[in-house]
């Protein structure tokens, strides 16, 4: 049997026809998928690289401790501001007031502290920022806010010494405060009374706002005294603060005292303990005596409203008078004695008769020479009256305390 060839036609199967790329995409997969493991992990690094991260920055171990702390209110002003690093340095520190104005400070040699080193103002916000690293380069930053002593928590003093005045030898030195002072030992500390002539004295507390100080006796004449009250951020008690310091010098002139003798119905007037001047007096009558003892002239003027109504007098009153100007007047109690020229009325009992109501009058030449003469601070002593001292501080009576008393409160002479 012969054989037949087949058909060409249907005796070849056609295959289909791949394109070029679907050829190059097998040949490509074909060859990613036979790649080595190894090969593939670097064709991913190379193409896909994965992002590097930075590093933490280091914690700061250390601690940074400010003094004051955060939101203290009444801050003394007068106290540092501190910043203290433990386990690390400082690096910037910056302190300021509301208004913006920076305040001096300076670094330790280890640069673990930061000082103020100036006063702060009274009333006001401050704001301490810094910077601090520890030895591992560890880093921190930080702020801090407070407030200074505000005005309710003020306290301040007043004198009785002008500066530069001149005074007679009696003058006391007396400090009022504007609020009581309950420490009264660091009050005296920060008050310190110099002299040309070392003459010591001591103070005498006569109410919690009011003190004078005294030497044991008279200040020397022509001398010159130095007063420093330092109570710029001393703590009253209470927790009220001294809000400035006040220094006063003055001077002293020549000793001149008067005496006023009610036995003689006199004025005697001493310079340097000699006798200069003598005039005839009249002093209180019988329902108004003169108190005795040494008092000294408070203030002087040439012309002064005299009215009986600040006694407490009114018309109908056996004491009434008319208001009226006295002439030449030097005060030597709060209260309301004086020396001063006389009305005319009483020109007929000087010398002989006391008419007043407390008060020393003279003639006319006599009170004049008295006014021209003496000055604030210098001494009139009141003899004879059968009536007690003034109180010590009705006016200046501390002359009238023995000085081993001067400082005892409780000491009671004779008023």
């Amino acid at each position: 049997m012969s054989q037949t060839r087949p058909n060409s036609s249907r005796a070849f199967t056609r295959r289909p026809f791949l394109s070029a790329s679907a050829a190059l995409l097998g040949i490509a997969t074909l060859s990613a998928c036979g790649a080595p493991k190894n090969n593939a992990s670097q064709a991913n690094s190379s193409t896909n690289p994965t992002p590097s991260t930075s590093p933490s920055p280091k914690k700061f171990t250390g601690t940074v401790e400010v003094v004051p702390v955060a939101d203290t209110t009444e801050y003394n002003p007068t106290h540092p501001v501190t910043l203290t690093a433990t386990g690390g340095t400082l690096n910037k520190v910056n302190l300021k007031n509301e208004e913006g104005e920076s305040i001096n400070g300076e670094y330790n040699a280890e640069k673990t502290v930061w000082t103020s080193t100036e006063n702060l103002n009274f009333k006001n916000k401050y704001t301490i920022s810094w910077t601090a690293e520890d030895p591992e380069g560890g880093k921190t930053s930080g702020s801090s806010t407070f407030s200074t002593v505000s005005a309710a928590y003020e306290a301040d003093a007043n004198t009785n010494i002008i500066n530069e005045a001149t005074y007679g030898v009696g003058m006391p030195i007396e400090i009022r405060f504007s609020e009581p002072v309950i420490d009264k030992t660091a009050i005296e500390k920060a008050i310190t009374v110099t002299t040309d002539k070392e003459q010591p004295g001591k103070f005498r507390w006569y109410s919690d706002q009011m003190v004078r100080y005294r030497p044991e006796n008279y200040w020397a004449p022509n001398s010159t005294v130095t007063v420093n009250i330092d109570i710029l951020g001393i703590d009253f008690g209470q927790g009220m603060i001294g809000n400035g310091n006040i220094k006063r010098t003055f001077y002293t002139g020549n000793k001149q005292y008067a005496l006023a003798d009610n036995a003689t119905k006199l004025l005697t007037m001493y310079v340097n303990d000699e006798q200069i001047y003598q005039a005839p007096i009249t002093l209180g009558d019988a329902e108004w005596p003169s108190v005795t003892g040494q008092l000294v002239i408070m203030e002087q003027a040439s012309k002064y409203f005299f009215d009986s109504a600040s006694l407490g007098l009114k018309k109908g009153d056996p004491h009434y008078y008319e208001p009226f100007w006295a002439t030449n007047v030097s005060r030597i109690t709060a209260g309301g004695a004086f020396v001063h020229q006389a009305l005319p009325s009483a020109y007929p009992y000087i010398g002989n008769t006391n008419v007043s109501h407390g008060c020393i009058g003279l003639l006319p030449a006599d009170a004049k020479y008295f006014f021209d003469t003496f000055r604030v601070g210098d001494i009139l002593e009141t003899i004879n009256t059968g009536y007690p001292n003034a109180d010590p501080d009705d006016g200046y009576g501390d002359w009238n305390i023995p000085f081993e008393h001067y400082d005892d409160e409780s000491y009671v002479g004779n008023w």
